[in-house]
């Protein structure tokens, strides 16, 4: 006869295991219960009932409650697993302090008379179904791939963001006992309730000797050593007929037992402010509604209280910036319709406005956030969808290049199939050059020259001739120029380039085109430099002129240009000291290392008159201590990697 109790495979020869369990730190240190909030909210979309009515959300709700430990004896048998991993480790030459620390953490949170246990429920879904015993192999089984398997993926359908992969494990991470439970009530009929604990190697009881054990137990119905199955209503199990775990509508729970309360004492705002962040087209669309509920506290997220959450309740939240402005973007901004693959595949929303940030953001058709890149500067914000329609060529490609974590599209996470590879790097850089596009128009109807300001372009590699189609498929963060010839063919940049997120003298700590810095020896002396002739060109906006100059070095401690649209470019300028009548001219690089002066219809300073140029010399111009902004208009309108030269003239016109 069978009983209910916790069930540690024996090890026989297989590998010891310690405290690094990879598929589940990957999703520590996130702070704000980020993952937690991705994971189990894309899942419960993914496992919408289609039959319900389209105005019917997915819901999910967020629940903390306590357990009283003696009441229950799962946690006296978990205890009894604790032990022997103790025992094992302390007497093994392979003990580290890590696995220790580990131990002791568990054992601290076991060390309670209340078990906190944060609970995610979802309705409106089809729960997990394949719960019964004996299994019918020739089917799928739900259940099995959330809780019963380790390195198997399979899609609950071809929208599905997850499909109950490595991403089943982040409700681990926060709990102190590695310890999680699940129950459902699917909608095949069946019902089913099971524990799942990751350790490290531990040891048993069997036959009268000690054996050592794999990491990972599971609290089910033991048939016998080696088959379990569910826990079943009938099964009276006491720890299953907790009221929180009666279930009377079709769905899942997903419990985490000894909820890490002291780490995230702030968890409902956190897990608020998560969801909202990551779900926010979701909840605008009316797709998803959450509820988030302690024993002090309550939230409700739905198409309805959305406005107040985000402009009232957290309207201060600096977490919440980027997401305000998705909001009005897609409420206020432009639209454009394109087609990538098949019609209508992608959406982007483009708003203009002195009060935003560049921003770039990314969006599954299901609402599910996929990142936003950002420049510390004014003024457009982007929204890029991606639709599932037709056959969804566009939206499932985009899913194989995701990481686990789903942050990002690029076609190097695809490793095993050199045609979607090829193909997302293709869709990638049709969606860059689609967003240019948008801007461009945008910038066409409502930006003037005299607006001119940080643009989203230097994200787009799309639209750099020097991609290849074989190129770079994510957003280019640097363009490597491997030298600038001065006006007397002195080289005055080497061969290094830096990210501009990452290099020294960053203002915005985010993305751009890092042109320098620059070094150059101070002269001892004065001399005169003739201006380099620039080679042959028939582009319209290359310079052909020649003169004589008399400069004096000026050192800028870190300067950087940015592409914005069309002829426009930024400047970023961060000096030391103060330098008047400044002359700035830009060189355009070639396919043959060669560099072509560029010609400048009107630059302007921040907070100074807009100045025509209409020439390869653009100043004088004041650069003050500290950040300065420049907006450079050209008369060439391709796209170019620019460099700019920077002197200071004594004299000028010297024969």
């Amino acid at each position: 006869m069978g009983k209910i109790c916790w069930d540690f495979p024996l090890l026989g020869t297989g590998s010891y295991n310690g405290s690094n369990d990879a598929g589940i730190t990957i999703f520590n240190g996130s702070g704000r219960m980020e993952s937690l909030a991705r994971e189990v909210c894309q899942n419960s979309i993914d496992a919408r009932d289609l039959t319900i009515s389209e105005d019917e959300p997915v819901k999910v709700r967020f629940k903390l409650f306590h357990l009283q430990k003696d009441k229950y004896t799962m946690f006296e048998e978990f205890e009894e697993s604790l032990k022997g991993a103790y025992n094992f480790w302390e007497n093994s030459s392979l003990k580290t302090d890590s696995i220790m620390e580990f131990l002791g953490r568990v054992s601290d949170a076991l060390n309670k008379e209340m078990i906190p246990v944060l609970m995610v429920s979802d309705y409106n879904t089809i729960g997990l179904n394949g719960t019964a015993f004996p299994k019918d192999e020739t089917k799928i089984s739900y259940w099995d791939l959330l809780v019963n398997t380790e390195g198997i993926s399979k899609k609950e359908n071809q929208t599905s963001a997850g499909s109950f992969g490595i991403g089943k494990n982040a409700p681990f991470a926060y709990s102190g006992l590695s310890t999680v439970f699940y129950n459902t009530l699917a909608k095949d009929g069946g019902r089913g309730f099971q524990g799942v604990t990751h350790l490290v190697t531990t040891q048993r009881e069997r036959q009268g000797q000690m054996h050592k054990t794999l990491p990972t137990g599971k609290y089910l119905y033991l048939i016998d050593d080696y088959t379990g199955r569910p826990i079943y209503p009938e099964d009276s199990c006491n720890l299953a007929l907790v009221d929180e775990f009666k279930r009377t509508e079709v769905g899942t729970d997903v419990a985490i037992f000894g909820f890490k309360l002291e780490e995230y004492n702030n968890w409902q705002d956190d897990i608020t402010i998560a969801i909202l962040r990551n779900f926010i087209l979701a909840i605008k669309n009316g797709t998803l509604e959450v509820e988030v509920e302690s024993p002090t506290q309550k939230y409700s997220i739905s198409k309805k209280t959305l406005e107040g959450l985000l402009f009232e309740e957290f309207k201060d939240n600096e977490i919440l910036k980027w997401t305000r402005q998705i909001y009005e973007t897609v409420t206020k901004g432009k639209m454009f319709s394109v087609r990538i693959a098949e019609d209508n595949d992608l959406s982007i929303y483009v708003l203009y406005g002195d009060q935003y940030k560049t921003a770039l953001s990314r969006f599954r058709s299901t609402g599910m956030l996929i990142n936003t890149k950002q420049e510390g500067l004014p003024r457009y914000s982007v929204v890029v969808i991606a639709n599932d329609v037709g056959e969804m060529k566009l939206s499932k490609t985009l899913r194989e290049s995701e990481p686990p974590q789903h942050n990002e599209w690029k076609a190097a996470n695809i490793v095993n199939n050199k045609t979607v590879k090829g193909r997302a790097q293709r869709y990638i850089r049709k969606i860059n050059q689609a967003v240019q596009k948008a801007l461009d128009e945008v910038d066409d109807s409502d930006v003037s020259t005299e607006q001119m300001d940080a643009g989203i372009g230097n994200y787009l590699p799309g639209n750099l001739e020097f991609v290849s189609e074989s190129g770079r498929d994510e957003l280019r963060k640097d363009i490597k120029i491997s030298e600038i010839v001065s006006n007397d063919g002195r080289v005055y940049s080497n061969n290094q380039y830096e990210s501009a997120g990452t290099s020294q003298g960053d203002q915005t700590g985010q993305e751009g085109i890092r042109t320098g810095e620059t070094k150059r020896k101070r002269r001892r002396r004065k001399k005169k430099n003739q201006v380099v002739k620039p080679s042959e060109s028939d582009v319209k906006g290359v310079s052909k002129g020649v003169g004589k100059v008399k400069i004096v070095a000026i050192n800028f401690s870190d300067h950087r240009t940015f592409y914005l649209t069309q002829n426009k470019y930024r400047m970023h300028i961060k000096s030391e000291k103060k330098y008047e009548k400044v002359y700035i001219q830009f060189y355009a690089g070639r396919d043959d290392n060669k560099r072509d002066i560029i010609n400048i219809k009107n630059i302007k300073v921040v907070g100074k008159p807009l100045m025509a140029v209409n020439g390869a010399k653009a100043g004088p111009v004041s650069i003050e201590s500290g950040n300065n902004d420049l907006y450079i208009e050209f008369e060439n309108s391709e796209i170019m990697a620019v460099l700019p030269v920077f002197t200071m003239e004594v004299a000028s016109d010297e024969k």
